[in-house]
C-alpha cells in the first residue's frame, strides 16, 4: 500500500472516531508525543492532554465531522495533510443543534510500527473552549 494510501485511511479512521465521539480511540492515532493546537488555547502536549481537552466534548455533544478538499505533501516518514471541515453537533444535555467550521493542518509521522501517526495537529475555527466550563459555541 503506498503511504499516500495509508494515510488517507487513517484521516478516515480519524473522522470515523471523532464522529462516533470515541477519545480513547482518538488518542490511538496519536504519537506519544503529540503536540495539539486547540482553537483559542495554548498548546497542549501528550495524550492525556489532548484527552482530558477532549473527552468532556464528547460528553457535551453528538458530533458530525466531516474534511473537505484535504490536500496532502509527503516526505519520508512526514506527511502534511491541510484541508477545511465542517461539524454539526447536538447537545446531549438540551437537543440544542449548532455547527462550527474551519481549517485543520495535520502533521503526520511514520512510526516504527510502519504506521501513520498524528504528531501535530492545528485547529483553526470559532469555536470557544473553557478549561472550567468546556467548550461553547458561538451564539
Amino acid at each position: 500500500m503506498s503511504d499516500r494510501v495509508a494515510i488517507e485511511g487513517r484521516r478516515q479512521t480519524w473522522i470515523d472516531v471523532t464522529t462516533a465521539g470515541d477519545a480513547d480511540a482518538c488518542m490511538r492515532l496519536l504519537t506519544a508525543d503529540v503536540v495539539w493546537f486547540p482553537p483559542g488555547m495554548a498548546a497542549l502536549a501528550g495524550r492525556e492532554a489532548v484527552r482530558d481537552w477532549m473527552a468532556p466534548f464528547f460528553e457535551l455533544y453528538d458530533y458530525d465531522f466531516t474534511v473537505h478538499g484535504p490536500r496532502l505533501q509527503l516526505a519520508g516518514d512526514w506527511a502534511v495533510d491541510r484541508g477545511t471541515f465542517t461539524s454539526a453537533l447536538i447537545s446531549r444535555h438540551d437537543g440544542r443543534r449548532s455547527s462550527h467550521s474551519g481549517e485543520y493542518l495535520i502533521v503526520w509521522r511514520r512510526e516504527s510500527d510502519d504506521e501513520w501517526y498524528i504528531e501535530r495537529y492545528v485547529h483553526l475555527n470559532d469555536l470557544v473552549y473553557d478549561l472550567d466550563a468546556g467548550p461553547m459555541l458561538p451564539e
